[in-house]
């Protein structure tokens, strides 16, 4: 291999397009890129999907890169659902903390394993193994199993066993842990007060029983630690200490170590693409992610490759990520030949037994359960948004007033912002009137607190029965003498889980 061709074989690209354009061939024959990411706008269908990832796969296969080529995608379900308008929506990590059960955390990883299986997509940026401390996270929140270090590593190790199974590799993410922050990084660099201590006593624990359950990749986090003078001020991502010394050196890593997107906010409002793959490298990445702008991606290898020429990184450096990464294709191979994916028939049947287990009842002091058919009830749901660009389920619909009415319940629906205004409030107490019992839907109430406002103000004129969609942490803040279900999650098969659960009588 050239030079040239060692270092593009350490960077993972993008297209723009829903199938391989002839820009993107142009790309990838000029640099023979180690991978692609595939993103939302990159699907469209199953159908659209497979043939896109058919190009991709014959277009390095022209270029001579090994087989099968480094696909990945950020498939985390829940709030991070790639494929939910063909497969199973199924619910995310916080969704299966609530069942505190290992068993689900496997079921997860298998499910969503098999689903990239399917499609010949051999890695999942995921598991998130991050352990969501600050409760205000605008990034990780539902993404997290949850709070406690443990029961995240004990759910991480399960789900990529899962994922193993179903035959795909894994990347844990997002090293050393981005749930303490109250910055999102696609948007600025955040900074974690977390001195290198606490870091072990907590965050950390995942990331360990990570490596000792094969994690094939650890994908670095772009947040800075300011007490954690061994780190220079600069990014994990970028920061030889985090990469090297803790997760290589210390940690025993021997798999591949990529950053985070290096064209997120927190990296590109700080760095120059020819400095940060240069700092990229240097600080022990094997894989430099990368999947938005040609022109970017450009100066980065640019940026490497003369450094390597004028000798302040050896050639022998980027020789040990090439093997790294050679080893990982080889991995997708063995993991592939022994792959025991649940059968598709099986999917819908599988995400249901797995949503079954995430329903958590944490109160109902006024008996409202089960709903009774002989009643009339309002239910108040919120619009979704996109919280954060690791999100696709804002502006979708929570369809859950047709799942009630299939079971007999009498139930009118209304909606509300999930920043409601003083107006809006007042209007849907009104509404109240004419209903029996009241059902609210909540997302990020603890954040957002129009919607608390809504609730005791619903609280105060009739029964009232809070759904927690999304964050846990609406629970200990809606009204205590008002019933409580969580859920953590809007998927198709929680919901349905939901409604079996509120309209069963045995």
């Amino acid at each position: 291999m050239s030079l040239e061709d060692k270092i593009a074989m350490m960077c993972v690209i993008g297209t723009p397009s829903t199938r391989a354009e002839p820009d993107f061939r142009g790309r990838m024959a000029e640099h023979r890129f180690g991978g692609i990411g595939i993103f939302p706008h990159n699907i469209e269908s199953e159908q659209q999907t497979h043939a896109l990832l058919a190009e991709v796969k014959n277009i390095t296969g022209d270029n001579g890169s090994p087989m099968p080529y480094y696909v990945s995608v950020d498939e985390e379900g829940g709030t991070l659902s790639k494929f939910k308008s063909f497969f199973p929506y199924i619910p995310g990590n916080r969704a299966v903390g609530l069942s505190e059960d290992q068993e689900a955390a496997r079921l997860l990883g298998k499910i969503i394993g098999s689903e990239l299986h399917a499609l010949g997509i051999p890695m999942n940026w995921a598991p998130v193994l991050d352990v969501n401390t600050n409760i205000d996270n605008p990034v990780v929140g539902v993404r997290s199993f949850g709070e406690d270090p443990q029961l995240v590593a004990r759910f991480g190790r399960a789900y990529i066993e899962g994922m193993h199974e179903a035959g795909v590799a894994v990347t844990a993410k997002h090293f050393p842990g981005h749930g303490q922050v109250s910055g999102d990084s696609h948007i600025v660099l955040p900074e974690c007060e977390l001195t290198l201590e606490q870091l072990r006593e907590g965050p950390l624990l995942p990331f360990m029983e990570a490596i000792e359950a094969g994690a094939d990749s650890i994908m670095m986090g772009h947040l800075v630690f300011p007490n954690i003078p061994q780190s220079g001020g600069l990014p994990a991502s970028l920061s030889p200490f985090f990469a090297t010394e803790l997760l290589r050196k210390q940690l025993g890593f021997t798999g591949v170590i990529c950053t985070d997107d290096i064209e997120m906010g927190a990296i590109r409002k700080n760095f120059s693409p020819e400095d940060v793959g240069v700092l990229a490298v240097q600080a022990g990445n094997d894989m430099i992610l990368m999947c938005h702008t040609p022109e970017f991606q450009s100066r980065v290898v640019a940026g490497i490759l003369a450094t390597v020429r004028d000798g302040r990184i050896s050639e022998a450096r980027i020789d040990e990520s090439v093997l790294r990464i050679r080893q990982l294709y080889d991995q997708f191979q063995q993991y592939r030949a022994a792959a025991q994916p649940i059968p598709r028939e099986q999917w819908e049947e599988t995400a249901l037994k797995l949503a079954r287990m995430t329903v958590k009842v944490s109160r109902d002091p006024q008996g409202l359960l089960p709903l009774k058919d002989s009643l009339k009830y309002l239910l108040i749901l919120p619009q979704q948004e996109q919280l954060t660009r690791a999100d696709n389920s804002g502006s979708a619909e929570i369809r859950l007033a047709s799942l009630l009415k299939a079971k007999g319940i009498a139930v009118e629906t209304r909606y509300c912002a999930m920043k409601p205004d003083a107006e809006e409030i007042e209007f849907l107490v009104q509404q109240a009137a004419d209903a029996d019992v009241l059902i609210q839907g909540t997302l990020n109430a603890h954040l957002f607190t129009g919607q608390l406002v809504l609730a005791e103000g619903l609280a105060a004129v009739k029964p009232l029965l809070n759904l927690v969609l999304r964050n846990p942490y609406d629970d200990a803040v809606l009204p205590q003498a008002a019933g409580s279900i969580l859920l953590c999650s809007t998927s198709d098969y929680s919901l349905q889980a939901l409604v079996e659960y509120m309209t069963d009588s045995t």
